[in-house]
């Protein structure tokens, strides 16, 4: 237990000293209709989905825990489960492209989990409320697990919370390339 507490102070540590405080704003929380400012970043993986979120007016990505993977259906089911929970208005989901930018077998499955995730959106009626947009998430393992192994980390420490500290970078790094709304933070 004090190791995973170590590593997730660690990780925090390391992810803020990476990632800026957002100063702008999305153009998904513009256009939200359901007026909702609360970002919900998956990262998925073969056996578990990293979760991340933030509110806007906050800026900064927080780790929000993470769901096992299992059938592709059930799965999506649980994420729009947590979607509905937290309240959420567009959710980001990390896309790993390969180095050169083209589809990878991973890439491939995370398109089509996204996918189921679009349907159970559209089953539960959520489809105009909630956004889903596709993000490169190139080297953000390569990143954490780098600022983890600079904080001394073990790899078993660091495991503990990796799923979850992808999603803060991947959802971070969205948050501070995004194109500013006009009127907002002028």
């Amino acid at each position: 237990m004090a190791a995973r507490a170590v590593a997730t102070t660690a990780c925090a540590r390391a992810v803020s000293q990476v990632c800026r405080p957002q100063r702008i704003w999305r153009r998904c929380l513009a256009d939200d209709p359901s007026g909702s400012k609360v970002v919900l970043c998956l990262d998925v993986g073969e056996r578990h989905i990293g979760l991340a979120r933030t509110v806007a007016d906050v800026g900064t990505a927080f780790p929000a825990g993470s769901i096992d993977m299992g059938l592709p259906a059930a799965t999506a089911r649980a994420v729009v489960d947590r979607v509905v929970l937290e309240g959420a208005g567009c959710l980001v989901v990390g896309l790993p492209l390969a180095l050169d930018g083209t589809d990878s077998i991973q890439t491939r499955k995370v398109r089509r989990f996204a996918g189921f995730v679009r349907k159970e959106l559209a089953a539960r009626g959520l489809n105009r409320a909630v956004r889903v947009e596709l993000v490169d998430e190139r080297l953000s393992s390569v990143a954490v697990g780098r600022a983890a192994a600079s904080e001394g980390l073990s790899g078993a420490a660091g495991r503990a919370t990796k799923d979850q500290w992808e999603a803060v970078y991947i959802l971070q790094g969205y948050l501070d390339r995004a194109p500013t709304v006009p009127g907002e933070g002028d």
